[in-house]
């Protein structure tokens, strides 16, 4: 490893001073999608981290205004835009990180930092580090510090061959005065980032050290750059990974810039309440009260010590419908994420087996597979989730081969649990499957010749039949389409999607019977629907719209008086009488965002991809709840994509539903 002295050269906190988050800014750009180039899917994880990391009191303290992702940018202009503005604002300490595509040139041997549209062998469609050198060298006498973190292959061409400590360090005309650079990589050498993890392996040492700091030195309140160094050093290196490098000047590397989160001193805020956390809480609570130690008058407090978090279970909205039972990240741990060599991941549709705590959900992408799932713990309430894989079964053609393609969306088990219907957006198709080997039983149900893509159909190549639901009686199955077909026009950004309804029984064969007319709410569309009576629906509609965060909200639908639109050619934007009739149950951007974090930028950190949705058994009404009469558990389950960004994530929650 090339670096300075190993030797312990941070100073007191009383002798130099920390790096004022006050008077500091950060600019965070991460390039993942690119036109000419490989995409990088683990990077907007970083971006996400870092920055609730970096304004996290007990890690920096930086204001979240001072903090600028840039995210998929597309021109060098709007790589640098960000960077002149984040100068006008800081006077102590500026920091950008990138972390994206970094190329080289045989002509000049010299860094370049790509956008999405750049090319290779076309440095004007780039930004020269010799250019972003320049801009910040232009600043050095408003900003005190510049620090630069690097995560791209070639990175150490940014040190210009010298990935040295300060005393070492000549031609100040090519540095900036008072600054660091940390780079990933050695000059000649390429950054590892695996797409199937959630950060770049750079980023996720560096995440590791800013979430838990040094635990061998827990008598060190502050970490300075040169100590994230040589951590990053160590763990890297343990994992034979390439080595960061450094390049420090007047002293940069040794001031005092985030807290350690090991130390004893640290000023690290209470971890969020886990089950074992809220059940030892609740227990010790009662406790004291039975005691006489303190009355109720205590309560609010408790829950306000940890700023930020409300209560849960809590009800959606002033005047809501649903309850926000539970939620739970546990299939997205590492420890829950894998089952039998199978990776848990793109989780699109849920459906229960019999009414309790076991369910299947279907993976959307290959190889296409069924997972079971138990919610909750032996003997628990519904709405108390404890979710794990307990099986995982692939789904296979009639003769027990592969599908070539599949992309599972929706999911229905069948009565007696043996059998599935399951739709495809690849082909696209609905099969029934059985459940014990995942073969398919009979030929694909009809579809109308609409819903399958062009040339032969009007429908969306990757946007048809997203979700499945039987009725009760199972004489009714209802398969819905995620989005209009070619024609049926959009009225101010909603969608008008199509539900074919079809006749038949559990296990048997269905035909196509009534077709009707959906409107979806602004940026959504129909994600997944369930069955709770002959012409009564429950319908999920998700989207997601970049810089706001996804938007997921549940609807009931009563299609008792709706028209029958299989012979309407299209659906126009005076067809709203023909429409489908809803009433909103949940937007999930309403409910208490409880003890889970998010990764991207969202109005609540509870919202995800929510793709799936099974209604269970009755819950228990009122309670400290505020639990409505005649509610029904409901479940959701987000998918992750296979994305560092999005989570695999659990909800339960109580919904009182009309009886039509």
């Amino acid at each position: 490893m090339t670096g300075g002295d190993d030797a312990d050269t941070q100073a007191a906190p009383g002798e130099l001073g920390r790096m004022d988050p006050k008077n500091s800014a950060c600019v965070l750009i991460g390039v993942s999608t690119y036109t000419h180039l490989p995409d990088l899917p683990s990077v907007p994880g970083n971006l996400a981290e870092l920055k609730r990391l970096l304004a996290d009191g007990s890690v920096w303290g930086l204001h979240p205004d001072r903090i600028k992702p840039v995210r998929d940018p597309q021109t060098v202009g709007e790589m640098t835009d960000p960077i002149y503005d984040a100068i006008e604002r800081a006077t102590d300490t500026l920091v950008v990180y990138y972390a994206g595509h970094g190329l080289q040139t045989l002509e000049d041997e010299q860094l370049y930092l790509t956008a999405s549209s750049s090319r290779r062998n076309r440095s004007e469609t780039t930004l020269a580090y010799r250019r972003l050198r320049q801009i910040l060298e232009s600043c050095r006498d408003r900003v005190k510090r510049r620090v630069v973190i690097l995560d791209c292959c070639h990175s150490g061409q940014a040190l210009d061959g010298m990935a040295v400590s300060d005393s070492a360090l000549a031609d100040t005309e090519l540095r900036t005065r008072g600054s660091y650079v940390l780079t990933a990589t050695a000059r000649d050498e390429k950054a590892v980032a695996d797409s199937t993890k959630r950060y770049t392996a750079f980023s996720g040492e560096l995440i590791k050290i800013l979430q838990g700091g040094d635990p061998r030195r827990p008598d060190r309140e502050l970490l300075s750059l040169d100590d994230i160094h040589k951590l990053l050093a160590r763990a890297l290196e343990l994992r034979s990974l390439p080595q960061p490098h450094k390049q420090d000047q007047d002293g940069v590397g040794a001031l005092p810039f985030i807290w350690n989160r090991a130390s004893r001193h640290s000023p690290r805020p209470p971890e969020y309440w886990t089950r074992r956390r809220r059940t030892w809480a609740g227990v010790t609570l009662a406790t004291t009260l039975v005691a006489g130690a303190v009355g109720g008058h205590w309560l609010p407090e408790l829950w306000r010590s940890e700023p930020g978090r409300e209560p849960i279970p809590g009800a959606c909205g002033e005047e809501s419908r649903a309850t926000l039972l539970d939620v739970s990240d546990q299939l997205d741990d590492p420890a829950h994420d894998e089952f039998q060599g199978s990776e848990v991941a793109g989780l699109s549709a849920l459906s229960l087996a019999d009414g309790s705590g076991h369910a299947y959900a279907v993976r959307d992408e290959m190889p296409a597979q069924i997972f079971s799932l138990s919610l909750g713990s032996p003997g628990a309430l519904p709405g108390e989730l404890d979710p794990t894989v307990t099986d995982v079964q692939g789904i296979y053609k009639a003769d027990g081969t592969k599908f070539a393609t599949f992309d599972g969306e929706g999911l229905a088990v069948e009565k007696g649990g043996r059998t599935a219907l399951v739709s495809a957006e690849k082909g696209p198709a609905i099969r029934r499957i059985r459940l014990g080997d995942g073969r398919q039983i009979g030929s694909d149900l009809p579809l109308p010749r609409a819903f399958h893509p062009p040339p032969s159909g009007r429908a969306e190549t990757t946007r048809n039949v997203e979700s499945l639901a039987i009725t009760p009686d199972g004489k009714h199955l209802y398969a819905g389409m995620e989005a209009p077909l070619l024609g049926d026009e959009d009225v101010h950004g909603r969608h008008q999607v199509r539900i074919q309804r079809y006749r038949g029984s559990s296990g048997g064969s269905y035909e196509p019977d009534r077709q009707f007319g959906y409107q979806t709410e602004e940026g959504l569309y129909l994600s997944e629907l369930v069955a709770v009576g002959p012409d009564h629906l429950l319908a999920l509609e998700r989207g997601y719209i970049r810089g706001l965060g996804n938007g997921a909200r549940v609807y009931e639908v009563d299609l008792r008086n709706t028209v029958d639109v299989t012979d309407t050619e299209r659906l126009v934007k005076d067809d709203g009488d023909r429409l489908a009739y809803k009433t909103l149950v949940v937007d999930l951007a309403e409910c208490p965002p409880g003890n889970v974090q998010t990764r991207d930028d969202q109005r609540n950190p509870l919202l995800d991809n929510v793709e799936g949705m099974a209604l269970g058994p009755a819950v228990p009404s009122g309670g400290a709840a505020g639990v409505p009469p005649h509610s029904r558990a409901l479940y959701l389950i987000s998918d992750n994509n296979s994305r560092s960004q999005q989570t695999t994530r659990l909800y339960a929650l109580a919904v009182s539903l009309k009886r039509f």
